[in-house]
C-alpha cells in the first residue's frame, strides 16, 4: 500500500470516527435534556409532595366553584336551635304545643278602659268585654266602648265576650218589650187622632 492509500484510508476513517462521533454527541445531548426534564419533573413532584395542603395553589376554577359551596354549618353560630335542637341532622325534631295565654286585664268602667286596653302589646282580653286586637288602620269610627284609635291604627273588639253579648241582648229585648207594652196604647192614641 502506497502512502497515498494510507492517508486516504486513514482520511476516510477519520470521516467515519467524526460521522459517529457527531451522531453519539447528537444522542448523548438529548439524553442530557431529556435527563435535565426528567429531574425537573421529579423535583416538582418532591415539592409538590412535601407542600402542605394550605401552601398549594388553587386554580381559578377550583376557587369559583368553592365560593359557591355553603359554609360549615356550625350550632349556635350559623345554625339555628328550636327547643335546644339544631335544625341539621337525621330524624323529626318535635315541637311541643304549649298552653296559649292572651294578656288578660280587668275592666274598671267605660272611664279608664281606653288606657286599659292601650297598656297591652297586640291583642287582650279585657274581663266581661271581649278580645280587643291592634289592627294599622283607621276604618272604624272611635266608640270609646268597641273602638278606641290611637297614633298608628286602632283597638278593636274582635270577639265579644260572652257578657257583653248576653247584655246587649238583654238591652234589646228590654226595648222590644217596652215597645210592646205601649204598643196598644199608641195604638189606641193613634185611632183617637185619626177618627
Amino acid at each position: 500500500m502506497t502512502i497515498e492509500a494510507a492517508v486516504a484510508a486513514l482520511t476516510s476513517a477519520t470521516t467515519t470516527l467524526t460521522a459517529a462521533v457527531g451522531v453519539q454527541q447528537a444522542a448523548v445531548t438529548n439524553a442530557v435534556a431529556s435527563f435535565g426534564a426528567t429531574t425537573a419533573r421529579v423535583n416538582a413532584l418532591n415539592l409538590v409532595s412535601n407542600t402542605a395542603d394550605l401552601a398549594k395553589p388553587v386554580s381559578t376554577a377550583v376557587q369559583a366553584a368553592l365560593d359557591t359551596k355553603q359554609e360549615t354549618l356550625v350550632s349556635g353560630v350559623n345554625i339555628k336551635r328550636v327547643n335546644g335542637v339544631d335544625l341539621t341532622g337525621e330524624g323529626d325534631i318535635v315541637i311541643v304545643r304549649s298552653a296559649t295565654s292572651l294578656n288578660r286585664v280587668a275592666y274598671d268602667d267605660r272611664g279608664t278602659l281606653r288606657t286599659t286596653v292601650s297598656q297591652v302589646d297586640d291583642s287582650t282580653v279585657v274581663e266581661g268585654l271581649g278580645l280587643f286586637m291592634w289592627v294599622n288602620s283607621l276604618a272604624e269610627p272611635d266608640d270609646d266602648e268597641t273602638c278606641f284609635t290611637g297614633p298608628a291604627g286602632q283597638w278593636l273588639l274582635q270577639a265579644p265576650a260572652w257578657d257583653l253579648v248576653n247584655a246587649w241582648n238583654l238591652h234589646e229585648t228590654s226595648f222590644e218589650e217596652d215597645w210592646r207594652e205601649d204598643e196598644p196604647a199608641r195604638f189606641a192614641a193613634y185611632l183617637l187622632a185619626n177618627k
